[in-house]
């Protein structure tokens, strides 16, 4: 009766140390926005759900109130969703949508900011792009906000790469310019241009 007494004990307190123990590492799990003050962390991933649920939706002027003042580049809310419009069609699409965006980590963007990278899909003229991903959040006006997002890389460099806890981008993107769809076109770069005839 004493041996059985004991090992139960033996089991028990087996039990307690495993529990503990997976505790302790669910308590160490990785918290992708861990660089974000701890009470506003909450409110930027709703923020950033908004962002990404507009992109999807097409849903401009829900995204225009999600933008920065960086990001707007001073165009009015109808000139906004006008541009938006003519670089996201169906048919013909310059760019991407946004369709999912997971945060996996934040570093400090110049400037100030933040830039989230994750990995993120998106769809242009019905195809479909994944990889990993960035977007740049400010907080102004007592609220987060976001200057563009972008892939990584051109071809889309692989979320697994995100598993290295030592991976960070190659080529930070600069933020503090408007978005490419809000740009005056005279500053888009051409994707390509015919050589003058003679």
């Amino acid at each position: 009766m004493e041996l059985k007494a004991r090992r139960g004990a033996a089991v028990l307190l087996s039990a307690e140390v495993l529990l503990g123990c997976t505790v302790a590492y669910v308590g160490k799990g990785k918290e992708p926005l861990s660089k974000i003050p701890a009470k506003q962390r909450e409110p930027l991933q709703k923020r950033l759900d908004a962002y990404v649920q507009a992109y999807r939706a097409r849903k401009w002027e829900r995204l225009y109130e999600l933008v920065s003042g960086t990001g707007r580049g001073g165009v009015t809310r109808s000139k906004f969703v006008a541009r938006m419009k003519a670089e996201h069609g169906a048919g013909f699409a310059n760019m991407p949508d946004l369709l999912e965006f997971h945060p996996d980590r934040v570093y400090a963007g110049d400037g100030g900011g933040y830039d989230i990278y994750g990995c993120g899909k998106a769809r242009r003229e019905g195809l479909m792009f994944n990889g990993i991903a960035v977007t740049h959040a400010v907080f102004e006006h007592d609220d987060w906000f976001f200057t563009g997002w972008s892939f990584t890389e051109f071809p889309n460099e692989r979320c697994e790469a995100l598993s290295d806890p030592g991976w960070k981008p190659e080529n930070p993107m600069r933020w503090d310019q408007p978005m490419e769809e809000v740009q005056p076109e005279s500053q888009s770069v051409p994707v390509h241009v015919d050589s003058p005839k003679l």
